[in-house]
């Protein structure tokens, strides 16, 4: 594979986990009614670390992933492997998918359709998804709003304690600029007071208007589209949610 992933490093990694270890209740009970009603194979693209994935397959749902960082997916398998599952996973960017599978669900939960930032893979990525969509099945996924863009030019630190007596500190600070929410993230890894392994990535999150997202999947084939408030399928968003959910019908 020619592309390199420069973010979700080895300690974003661990963060993500010790910061995200289970998905969020009322997240997993969303997603997971959709899944319920899928009745056939379900696809995870950008899976992570398989906070979602993994929990699904342990319910017994047929569901497959994969994730461009090769940190993220060791962190899967070694999770996997300690739960006794065997999951179908694989390394892969959203644009490239081609797989001889169709599927009845196709979900990418936590806003990270939003990490797509480049306009020609965005619309190489919804092309992907609709094409490995079974006709009238759905693709689900959340976008982030302008209500989760954190305060710019201000630095913001964390410490994220290790089971093995390390400690990560992780320091960001946001800008905004042409819709593009860009983090700076300076990862320590501490042992004995000492710092003996630094990171630096720059994290980048696409805010779109609901008007942009809707034109984008409609030229991506999807017909019936619909915005819901996040994790109630019975209401709509409103301008103080954080995150709004798509439900797209090919």
């Amino acid at each position: 594979m020619d592309k390199i992933l420069d973010t979700y490093l080895s300690l974003c990694t661990e963060v993500y986990d010790l910061s995200k270890p289970n998905p969020p209740e009322d997240a997993y009970t969303f997603y997971r009614d959709y899944v319920m009603k899928a009745h056939g194979p379900i696809l995870e693209p950008m899976c992570g670390t398989g906070r979602f994935l993994l929990p699904l397959i342990e319910e017994g749902f047929n569901v497959h992933g994969f994730d461009a960082s090769d940190h993220m997916l060791k962190a899967l398998y070694a999770k996997a492997e300690a739960k006794n599952l065997k999951p179908t996973a694989w390394k892969g960017f959203v644009e490239d998918l081609k797989r001889p599978e169709k599927y009845n669900l196709i979900f990418i939960p936590s806003g990270s359709f939003c990490l797509i930032i480049d306009p020609v893979q965005v619309e190489k990525s919804l092309k992907a998804i609709y094409d490995h969509l079974n006709d009238g099945d759905i693709f689900l996924f959340e976008a982030k709003t302008m209500q989760a863009v954190p305060q710019a030019d201000i630095w913001r630190d964390s410490l994220w304690p290790k089971t093995n007596g390390q400690k990560i500190i992780l320091s960001q600070l946001a800008t905004l600029q042409d819709d593009i929410c860009t983090s700076l993230c300076k990862y320590e890894l501490l042992e004995a007071g000492n710092i003996i392994h630094t990171e630096i990535e720059e994290l980048r999150v696409k805010i779109y208007r609901q008007d942009q997202l809707m034109e984008m999947l409609k030229s991506a084939g999807f017909k019936h589209i619909r915005i819901i408030k996040a994790f109630d399928q019975s209401s709509a968003p409103t301008e103080q949610d954080e995150s709004i959910i798509y439900e797209c019908r090919k």
